[in-house]
């Protein structure tokens, strides 16, 4: 059984190098299958597409952005 490899695309490796920082993997493979749906890109393949340019992701969750309340604020 040979395994079939997928040739990347010079806008496929520019769109994750621009929009790593921002996107999650999983939402980088699901807007590219979006665009090309004859392939089937999983969110590993985006991973290692990542790695392969040194886009590196910081570890753990995200932080919060949402304002959390101290409780040192009156309400009328």
């Amino acid at each position: 059984m040979s395994k079939t490899y997928k040739k990347w695309t010079k806008e496929e490796m520019e769109f994750i190098a621009n929009n790593s920082k921002d996107m999650k993997d999983e939402e980088i493979a699901t807007y590219l299958n979006k665009i090309d749906a004859s392939r089937q890109i999983t969110v590993g393949m985006v991973r290692r597409q990542r790695r392969k340019l040194s886009i590196a992701k910081p570890r753990g969750r995200r932080p919060n952005s949402t304002k959390v309340n101290t409780g040192s604020e009156t309400t009328l």
